[in-house]
């Protein structure tokens, strides 16, 4: 008899279990949440081929590639040219002129949990990419940190078809090695004077050979805490979500279709700029992320809801096609 109700428990156990939720892998397009996506490029003989977001260059090709491009505008490519965001212009390349390169600009965040809060704003680095045949450039300048724990930067790097994964450490200890050891939270919390760090220069910066001539901006961020758990920003593989569906870091690059603000040069930027939320505000509050999931659609980020952090600021006009200048800008970063 015993063995008997032992059997009926679990059987009872079973079915009782089976009424409530169980875990299943997220169902997101992460194709859509991807920053990038590739763009065969056919460059006649003896012409390069200047490929441009609206008035902005992304890409010069000097032989056939496969390039970057971001993938919310991407999904607006028309055939008629006069329609399309992205086009394709060739000219000559008279004694080699033009030189191949693709120059991309990333803004990556990070929650440091596998269960976060959702502001975002643990760890938040600007991205420059220049990418040509033989190598990567890639510069990194720190804008802001959330966290007090110890965080290990990195990515990993994929070439053309190459199965390989090259892996590369930005730093192992993010607040030490791009934040100049400074304690406490940076620039999240508003009415807080901002830090700019290394003067606005790039904290990182290094060359990495490469091994395709491709054009692509083809890499996986991640960071390490906790004693090693490793998570990654938005990829193709679903390691990047949590059991929730959400992401553990978002990457963004150009948010916005015009121009905003530029550095003492007048030289233009402020495409990709996220007002990432303030300390303890979750994203949820201040934009409609779960659209954003369900549509990649960017341009969701331009207008925020209060809660926000501005580390640009509102800026001083430069009478120069309307753009403003803040000299206090985390985003004047010193190419040099």
């Amino acid at each position: 008899m015993k063995k008997v109700m032992y059997i009926l428990s679990c059987i009872a156990l079973f079915l009782s279990c089976g009424d409530k939720d169980v875990y299943k892998a997220p169902e997101v397009d992460l194709n859509l949440l991807k920053p990038y996506e590739d763009m065969e490029v056919i460059v006649p003989e003896g012409y390069a081929s200047i490929v441009k977001l609206y008035d902005d260059t992304l890409a010069i090709c000097t032989y056939s590639t496969t390039i970057s491009v971001p993938t919310y505008w991407a999904s607006k490519l028309s055939r008629a040219s006069e329609n399309s965001p992205i086009t394709i212009e060739n000219i000559k390349n008279e004694n080699n002129y033009y030189q191949g390169v693709l120059n991309a600009w990333q803004v990556v965040v990070f929650e440091d949990s596998q269960k976060g809060d959702y502001d975002y704003n643990d760890l938040i680095i600007h991205v420059n990419w220049s990418i040509r045949e033989n190598s990567y450039t890639v510069a990194v300048h720190p804008i802001a940190l959330g966290s007090s724990k110890k965080i290990k930067l990195g990515f990993e790097k994929m070439d053309g078809n190459i199965s390989s994964v090259d892996e590369v450490i930005v730093a192992e200890n993010c607040r030490k090695d791009l934040f100049e050891g400074r304690e406490g939270f940076i620039n999240t919390f508003s009415g807080k004077e901002k830090v700019i760090i290394n003067n606005g220069k790039y904290t990182y910066r290094k060359e990495l050979a490469k091994q395709s001539n491709d054009l692509r901006c083809a890499v996986n961020w991640f960071i390490e805490v906790d004693g090693g758990t490793r998570l990654y920003a938005i990829t193709n593989n679903p390691v990047c979500l949590n059991q929730e569906g959400r992401p553990y870091g978002l990457i963004f690059t150009r948010i916005y279709d015009e121009y905003t603000y530029c550095n003492k040069k007048g030289e233009r930027c402020g495409l990709d700029w996220f007002l990432y939320p303030q300390e303890l505000v979750s994203i949820f509050d201040i934009y409609d992320f779960d659209s954003y999931m369900k549509t990649g659609d960017i341009s969701i980020f331009r207008i925020p809801k209060e809660g926000f952090y501005d580390a640009i600021g509102e800026g001083i006009p430069m009478g120069k096609d309307g753009l403003l200048y803040c000299p206090n800008s985390l985003y004047n970063v010193n190419l040099q």
